[in-house]
């Protein structure tokens, strides 16, 4: 936490099991809080009078025959603060996500659909800070992890922070170990069960950072002070700086914040009780980051956890909490943010009980015997899934391979005819308490065999599907 001059900072409970204590120094995955830094390096170079960067510069433009949308129109206008203010009409796409290069999963983006015309609607999207970072690197000819250590962590001082899993493991400072709690409320055999370090090379500038609290607190005191960055050599004139806070894309309204939210370049700008603050969180598997900026009282907090989802929300709570004690708040006056995060959990397990429980008035069989929709499918988008029978006789899919960004185990629920539905186990979001769960179709061709599956992997596209061929 940073008051003023001041810097507070403290560890609890454990980063590897089973005694090894957390401490300021323990590095974690800060996930998406990473998008700050990558904006920031942006700006940097619209800075540069020779370089190609503008806030207004088309993508299509710095990275000629790798980016382009499904829309071609679209793609040829989306431009570097488009991509960074997540309103270029290309929703989530996650699932898209594997683990090739940047440069690769910036190319997948010409076969994903959009769900919304350009600059209309604010969908949070990693791939297109992947375009972003695609960008920074082919402009300056340098990984973009080298760009942010001698742009902005070593003049800031801020040794601890890291861009790769390698150098993070090899660092003098501990990493902390992620963990997901197993079974059912009830269960006696229910265990902290640890979770793989997420490799990093794909993810980049949506979420490559690990760092600690320690050097989040001299990030923090930066931005609380703008004209640091122009001291430091780090920026020309504060005035960059502010550019990043500038809001750019209205998100919807909701409690406890009033007056319009909006997301700006790496930022969420709201109002919360009378005061303008800055945000951001982040989430890997098992992993999550909360970092919360209050200029107007030079105030700033940082903080990190080792769990999917359930740090997130105690994260959230704790900041908030140490906002409010702040700022005075009468304790019957705060929102109550553990309510909400309940709520919000509860309506995403109240959504999938509503899908799996649902029995169409006619149940038809499949069309064939399972064994005839074995094999591999693909899309040009989303790569490939193979669909195999376990020994049981049921269809699954795995994809838990090492070239998934996002890795899920899969069971297909039979629901009428040639529908199923796609119970997805993963560790990360809301998987941690309920599996996902995604509407398949499978086609059969006029010569009686599986020629296709549809799946309904974007909910932003409202239950339209994804189509992969057999192959």
């Amino acid at each position: 936490m940073v008051d003023g001059d001041q810097t507070w900072a403290e560890g609890y409970g454990l980063a590897i099991l089973p005694s090894t204590p957390v401490t300021p120094s323990t590095l974690f995955y800060g996930g998406s809080t990473t998008k700050a830094f990558t904006a920031a390096m942006l700006a940097k170079l619209t800075e540069d009078p020779t370089s190609k960067i503008r806030w207004d510069t088309p993508i299509s433009q710095l990275l000629p025959g790798d980016f382009a949308l499904l829309d071609k129109s679209t793609g040829d206008q989306i431009t570097v603060e488009d991509a960074l203010s997540h309103r270029t009409g290309l929703p989530g796409h996650d699932h898209a996500s594997t683990r090739t290069s940047v440069q690769e999963n910036v190319r997948q983006l010409a076969h994903l659909p959009l769900t919304a015309k350009l600059r209309t609607r604010y969908q949070y999207n990693n791939l297109m800070y992947l375009a972003a970072s695609h960008v920074i690197e082919t402009v300056t000819g340098e990984w973009l992890g080298d760009c942010l250590a001698r742009s902005f962590w070593q003049p800031l001082g801020m040794n601890g922070t890291y861009f790769s899993l390698d150098d993070a493991k090899a660092a003098p400072e501990p990493l902390a170990r992620g963990y997901y709690y197993s079974g059912h409320a009830g269960d006696e055999n229910r265990v902290y069960r640890e979770v793989d370090w997420m490799p990093l090379e794909e993810v980049s500038g949506a979420g490559s950072i690990i760092t600690n609290v320690l050097d989040y607190a001299k990030w923090i005191h930066t931005l609380l002070r703008p004209r640091t960055f122009v001291e430091k050599g780090i920026f020309q004139s504060p005035e960059t700086f502010h550019q990043l806070w500038e809001p750019r894309t209205l998100i919807p309204a909701e409690a406890p914040f009033t007056g319009p939210r909006a997301y700006a370049l790496g930022w969420k700008t709201e109002c919360y009780m009378g005061i303008q603050i800055y945000e951001h969180t982040g989430a890997m598997n098992a992993f999550g980051a909360q970092l919360l900026i209050v200029p107007e009282l030079e105030f700033g907090v940082a903080i990190l956890g080792n769990s999917p989802k359930t740090s997130n929300c105690a994260a959230q709570l704790l900041a908030f909490h140490l906002l409010d004690e702040r700022l005075g708040i009468p304790k019957h006056q705060r929102f109550d943010w553990d309510r909400r995060s309940w709520a919000l959990i509860e309506k995403e397990k109240q959504w999938v009980a509503d899908k799996v429980n649902y029995r169409p008035s006619i149940v038809l069989p499949p069309s064939l015997a399972l064994e005839k929709y074995v094999g591999t499918y693909t899309h040009p988008g989303y790569k490939d899934i193979t669909i195999y029978l376990d020994s049981e006789g049921a269809l699954h899919a795995d994809r838990t391979r090492k070239d998934v960004t996002w890795p899920e185990s899969i069971i297909f629920k039979h629901v009428t005819g040639d529908h199923f539905l796609m119970l997805s186990t993963h560790i990360e979001d809301y998987g941690a308490f309920c599996p996902e769960v995604y509407e398949a179709e499978f086609r059969i061709s006029v010569e009686g065999k599986v020629c296709s599956v549809g799946i309904a992997w974007e909910r932003a596209m409202g239950g339209e599907m994804m189509w992969f061929a057999r192959i």
